[in-house]
């Protein structure tokens, strides 16, 4: 009886398959990263975007708060010298806390009282290292971060009619009691890096960036509607 013997084919890749295969899962692979760094870019700029836009509006509402307050000395008459300015600094002074006044109600504001000088009386804005500072009385609050650059311009009465009629920097002001209005431009930046293609240069009253930050100019005007009522 003859023996019949059984042969066994044994099937796999051939190592141009295997080549082939690995060449397309490196381009698949490829494509996946590529596509989660720019959804990671992605988000990253629309993080950022939202925070400026958070910090922008934020740091002008605070601002905004103080700066209509400016004037007010509750039953005590209007005082001068309630507004100080530069280039880097706004002062406002004002009853920022409500307290019993130490003079007779309808009496001018006398600057030598603690009334005057009351801890919130006086409220002055700065930028120190791209943060918007609040400084009560020498206690400092920092309050905004990402702010880069502040610009004032004061909307000057100059019909006595109570509306501004002309705009001018500190530089051009000369007198501070006539101001009946605020604008106030705020240069705000994404605290990320690195978040635009390539690196841009960026202006504002003479400040110049060049840097692959986000930044956006937000501004606004406040009317003084305690002065000289």
């Amino acid at each position: 009886m003859a023996t019949q013997q059984n042969s066994v084919k044994y099937k796999g890749f051939t190592l141009i398959e295997i080549l082939i295969a690995l060449l397309l899962s490196s381009v698949l692979l490829a494509g996946m990263i590529s596509i989660f760094i720019n959804f990671k870019q992605t988000y990253r700029v629309q993080d950022n975007l939202s925070r400026i836009q958070e910090n922008g509006i934020l740091a002008l509402e605070l601002m905004g708060r103080d700066i209509r307050m400016l004037g007010y000395w509750g039953c005590l008459k209007a005082s001068t010298g309630d507004l100080y300015v530069d280039n880097s600094r706004l002062t406002l002074k004002a009853a920022y806390e409500v307290v019993t006044p130490i003079d007779a109600c309808g009496e001018t504001v006398n600057k030598s009282t603690a009334y005057y000088l009351d801890k919130t009386s006086t409220v002055s804005y700065t930028i120190v290292n791209n943060v918007l500072r609040r400084n009560t009385n020498n206690l400092n609050n920092d309050i905004v971060e990402g702010v880069e650059a502040m610009v004032f311009l004061y909307g000057v009465d100059t019909d006595a009619d109570g509306s501004p009629n002309v705009y001018l920097p500190v530089s051009a002001l000369v007198d501070f009691e006539k101001v009946v209005s605020i604008k106030v431009q705020l240069l705000v930046s994404s605290i990320e890096d690195n978040l635009l293609l390539k690196s841009t240069v960026f202006s504002f009253n003479g400040l110049v960036k060049t840097d692959r930050r986000l930044r956006r100019v937000y501004a606004a005007t406040y009317m003084l509607r305690n002065r000289h009522i």
